[in-house]
């Protein structure tokens, strides 16, 4: 991979940790700008989740809560430049904000529990596309609760369900079957 490439991918403090850049591809591929809205909700309260539960353990353990210097210098920088796609829309702006306040640890977290539910509402807002049929808040909410809670092989049994088995399958589903 060329130098230069391979610098401007890891520009931004959460491209370190592959899957973060990856669920924002996800959240920009979706459709419907309700799905990927849900979507950046998804990922301001999981982060914000994260966040908390690694800050009281470290505090238990008596551990420093730092973010490191990048992180740090990331956050300092972060709202300064509005180019990228997600910067003008508010809901999803916040969700990258997130990332910056992330340890490591934090984003691995993420991008682990998030990449293959935002997978299955990625699925189901291109099935909606296709059906032209707008997106069903409750049905979305029914997916990522049961992929984040009980597991991603659950959430897609609920997503075959709604779409049928054909139709998943020619959508390329069982295809990022993962971590979980």
């Amino acid at each position: 991979m060329p130098k230069h490439v391979k610098e401007s991918m890891n520009r931004r403090w959460y491209d370190q940790e592959a899957s973060c850049p990856r669920l924002l591809e996800q959240i920009r591929e979706i459709p419907q700008p309700e799905i990927r809205e849900f979507c950046a909700r998804v990922l301001i309260n999981f982060g914000e989740k994260v966040r908390k539960e690694i800050n009281e353990r470290d505090k238990r353990n008596l551990a420093v809560n730092s973010i490191g210097q990048q992180g740090l210098n990331a956050l300092y920088r972060y709202g300064e430049e509005k180019r990228r796609w997600y910067d003008t829309d508010p809901v999803l702006h916040k969700a990258t904000g997130n990332f910056y306040t992330l340890s490591p640890e934090g984003l691995g977290l993420v991008g682990f529990k998030l990449g293959d539910t935002f997978g299955l509402l990625q699925i189901y807002g291109v099935v909606c596309h296709q059906l032209d049929q707008p997106p069903n808040m409750k049905e979305m909410a029914r997916i990522a609760t049961t992929a984040l809670n009980t597991g991603t092989q659950e959430a897609e049994e609920i997503l075959v369900t709604l779409v049928g088995q054909d139709l998943y399958n020619s959508l390329g589903g069982n295809t990022f079957k993962s971590n979980q």
